[in-house]
């Protein structure tokens, strides 16, 4: 009988319990209705109680409290807010030094440092990015007077009402860039290079300050591409004659029927470029480096000047008769 004892209990228990949770339920089904068959009686007697004119009162005073409270609290707030801001713009103008100072082309922090300062009106004057990667990046409204922006890559950047007077973008890539409305007077954007979805200010002439329109067809005879980052462009049957190419960079570029007469291609690199019926005739290709080069033929090749020192692709070397030094591809 003992042994029975604490199971006696424990179903005594779970009865109890389910006995409370339906006393509860039952109770507030009997609340609901009648407060919905007796709505508006019981609607015109609680405001005559006292306890309740007691609380509407209390609700009424919380609020002039709370409001008090805002406006007394409202220029801490404001200084707060200044305060916050600041120790975010030096955050940010850290992050822009620390990618100056490591020489990284490529930052993702000084990237969105700068978007940052310029949506919130900080001024960028005479900020020092040279060779910065900003493919991409939203300065609109920027404040760039007399900025060092010397070989940035603003590929698809927008730059429109932009203040750019007097700054320096000698050498950058503005590839489908917007500047539109954007301030020009006295940029220096000599060898700048730009291609047909460029957005320029209306009646702005680019070509008259010094930039380069790359894009299939155009004339680029005997100017200075030396070192220039011509990575993927479109230069198909573009008239190239005698122009410095230099240790250029035509990476997965389009120079198809191009004409490369008499240009200086020494230590310039064409891997992946498509080169098929391009004029070689004379040009110097000295150190150049074909590897995977598309469309090239032993003719173009040997029309060329210097054309055993260039490097090519190992079956590309067996064709020309060179030996296995000469080759982009290892042992």
């Amino acid at each position: 009988m003992t042994s029975n004892q604490p199971k006696e209990k424990v179903k005594s228990l779970l009865w109890l319990k389910r006995l409370f949770i339906w006393s509860v339920w039952l109770s507030a089904l009997i609340i609901l209705v009648i407060t919905l068959i007796f709505s508006e009686s019981i609607a015109q007697w609680l405001p005559k109680l006292g306890f309740i004119q007691i609380l509407d009162a209390l609700s009424k005073l919380s609020v002039l409290i709370g409001v008090t409270v805002f406006l007394l609290e409202l220029p801490n707030r404001e200084e707060r807010i200044q305060t916050e801001r600041k120790r975010t713009h030096f955050e940010y103008w850290k992050a822009i030094d620390a990618a100056a100072a490591s020489g990284t082309v490529t930052s993702y922090a000084r990237k969105m440092a700068l978007e940052e300062l310029a949506s919130d009106g900080v001024s960028l004057r005479n900020i020092d990015v040279p060779n910065a990667d900003l493919k991409r990046i939203d300065l609109t409204g920027a404040d760039l007077v007399g900025a060092n922006l010397t070989g940035v890559d603003f590929t698809q950047a927008r730059l429109e009402q932009a203040n750019l007077s007097k700054a320096k973008l000698y050498r950058a890539r503005l590839y489908g860039a917007s500047l539109l409305k954007a301030k020009l007077e006295s940029t220096d954007l000599r060898e700048v290079l730009y291609d047909e979805y460029t957005k320029f200010p209306i009646g702005f002439n680019a070509a008259a300050v010094g930039a380069y329109l790359i894009a299939p067809h155009v004339s680029l005879q005997q100017v200075k591409f030396s070192k220039a980052i011509l990575w993927g462009v479109n230069l198909q049957k573009a008239n190239l004659q005698e122009s410095d190419f230099t240790e250029a960079s035509f990476h997965g570029a389009v120079l198809k029927n191009a004409n490369l007469q008499r240009a200086n291609l020494k230590g310039a690199k064409f891997v992946n470029a498509n080169l098929e019926g391009a004029n070689l005739n004379n040009a110097n290709i000295q150190g150049a480096n074909f590897g995977n080069a598309k469309g090239l033929t032993i003719e173009q090749v040997k029309s060329a000047q210097n054309w055993e020192t260039a490097e090519y692709s190992k079956n590309f070397c067996e064709q020309l008769g060179l030996s296995p030094q000469h080759s982009t591809e290892p042992e």
